[in-house]
Order: structure tokens, then sequence, then C-alpha cells
């Protein structure tokens, strides 16, 4: 299948935007020059890339050009990746913040004038594979007709991820935040949603952030996992795609970024 083979149709009434936040202070790798989504990893037989260079060529595979990147003051050396003429293709909308009180509120800050859209979602310090993984978020949520999709992939470190339970047909019915035990395997990774979602994040955090804390009471801090189980507990739909075979990776502490520098030289 060529590259155009795998775009999805773009039509006025079904637009996506991609939404990135960058606004964390990356307190697990101290140390560094530079901002943890500008950290190198291998790419194949090809020289070493930004991490943040590899969800944007996914987000541009699945056929989107417009890109909301949230980002903390200070990190201008990623505004100036992003700026360069590596991504002029890329249509970018930068928001930036001071900090905020967790990813929820870093979201809502991205999403603003944004509500009316289809969003795709991913972590620009987060690998994964495979690569078309948003195309077949994008016809899942079409399909469905849910107001989330979620990107599931399997994990060895289930106490650093928000762990998902599916049924058969794809639909969540509760997710663990960093669970110190679980029977469960699957983790999201990216998300795909509908405007509805977006309205509902946006009112939550601006008219009852406390729901969000209540959930969040935990040195972790608020999560969009929370606001995924607020959302269930209020009746949306949230669906699923998994990628039992697929596989991800954080490159958030020292170990994993040693991972990350030969990511892709396997050839399977």
């Amino acid at each position: 299948m060529n590259k155009g083979d795998q775009r999805l149709d773009k039509s006025p009434d079904s637009e996506y935007v991609a939404l990135l936040p960058a606004a964390g202070i990356g307190s697990r790798l101290p140390g560094r020059d530079s901002s943890k989504e500008l950290l190198p990893f291998r790419d194949g037989s090809k020289d070493d890339r930004p991490v943040i260079s590899h969800v944007l060529s996914c987000i541009q595979q699945a056929g989107i050009d417009n890109v909301i990147v949230v980002l903390r003051h200070g990190k201008q050396d990623i505004y100036d990746y992003l700026t360069s003429k590596e991504w002029q293709h890329i249509n970018f909308v930068f928001k930036f913040t001071p900090g905020t009180s967790g990813v929820p509120e870093t979201v809502a800050l991205g999403l603003d004038e944004f509500q009316a859209q289809r969003i795709l979602f991913g972590f620009p310090d987060i690998l994964f594979e495979p690569r078309d993984a948003y195309i077949k978020l994008m016809r899942r949520l079409e399909s469905t007709g849910a107001d989330v999709v979620l990107g599931l992939f399997p994990t060895n470190s289930p106490g650093k991820m928000d762990m998902v339970d599916v049924n058969d047909d794809g639909h969540v019915s509760g997710i663990e935040i960093k669970p110190e035990r679980t029977t469960l395997a699957l983790t999201w990774i990216l998300a795909a949603w509908q405007p509805s979602f977006s309205t509902y994040l946006c009112d939550l955090v601006q008219d009852n952030p406390a729901r969000i804390a209540k959930l969040a009471a935990n040195p972790g801090g608020s999560h969009l996992g929370h606001v995924f189980q607020l959302a269930m507990a209020d009746g949306m739909l949230i669906n699923s795609m998994s990628f039992e075979h697929g596989r991800s990776l954080d490159i958030g502490t020292p170990d994993d970024l040693h991972v990350a520098s030969n990511w892709l030289d396997r050839n399977d």
C-alpha cells in the first residue's frame, strides 16, 4: 500500500486537528540541556531523530496537517524546531502557558477555539507502532459513533500507565490509573474524539475542577484518564482500538531513553 492509500479522505464535515501537550517540566529526566520532546531516538537505519518527530510523522501519515501544540514557557527549543523548514508543511497553532495543574488543564487550553472539530491526541514523548494507528482510530471513531476512541497497546509497566478494561466489541468499561496491581494488559497511548468530548472536558476543567481533583488525590496529579473515568460515569461512550501486537515506549525515564536509542533498528 502506498502512502496515498493510507490517507483517510477528508471532507468539510469531518476535519481533524491534532493536539500535542508539551507543558510538563520533565522532572523524571534531570540534567539534560534540551526539552525531553527533542531527545533522540534511532529511526531504523536513519540518523537520530527528535522524539516528537515520530508522532508528527504519524499524524502527517493520517493526512492531518493542522496541529495544536501546548508549550510551557521556556521550551523555546521545541518552538524553534517545529517552525524550522523541516515542518513548514504543517500548520501549527502554539499555545503558551507558565504551567498547568495537569494534562486535563493543558488539553483544555489547547482545545479553546477548536472544540467544534474532531481531535487526534498524542503525547510528543511517546513512541508507538504501528505507524498507521491514527488512521485506524479515525475509522473506528466514525464507524462506532463513540465520543472517544482510545488506542490501546500492551505494556510491561502498568504501575506507570492508565490500564484499560474493554469488552469483546471494544467498549471501554473501566480505567485504572497507575495501579499497583492489576490483571489488565493494555494501556491507552493515543486517542481520537468528537466535539462532544472536547466540550465536556473544557466545561469540566472550567466549571468543576474539583471533580477531577477528587479522583486525582495522589502525588501523580491529574491525568486525562481521570476525565475519561468521569465521562463514562456521565454517560459518554468510550470505545477502543487494540494494537495487541503493537508496542509503545515513554522516553520519560533514563532507562527508557536508552531503549529509544535503538527503537526502530529492528526490521519486524
